[in-house]
């Protein structure tokens, strides 16, 4: 009984851990709600940062709506933190983040 607690206890353990770090790492296009964005000027500095992220090819910001779209890299994955971080640093408060499915041609 023992064997099979532990068995069940390592299983989860690391099917949590693979969870965790799907979640941290996005890959594809990824959309990030953002407060505090209200103008061109905003969405400029939002921008900038955003392009020192290593692994982020496009960025198409909606001021309007308040979202950001990141096309990442094919051969690059970008850890959340990260892009929250530079959100922040810019001065803006990261909300939702969510992968996007990948267009059917």
């Amino acid at each position: 009984m023992k064997k099979i607690f532990f068995i069940l206890t390592i299983a989860i353990a690391t099917l949590t851990a693979q969870a965790q770090e799907a979640q941290e790492n996005l890959k594809g296009t990824v959309k990030v709600e953002v407060d505090g964005l209200s103008c061109p000027f905003c969405a400029y500095g939002l921008e900038k940062n955003l392009k020192e992220v290593d692994g982020v090819e496009n960025i198409k910001i909606d001021v309007e709506n308040a979202y950001v779209l990141l096309t990442i890299s094919k051969d690059k994955a970008v850890k959340e933190e990260t892009i929250r971080q530079n959100i922040k640093d810019a001065g803006f408060t990261p909300k939702k983040i969510v992968m996007m499915p990948d267009k059917i041609s």
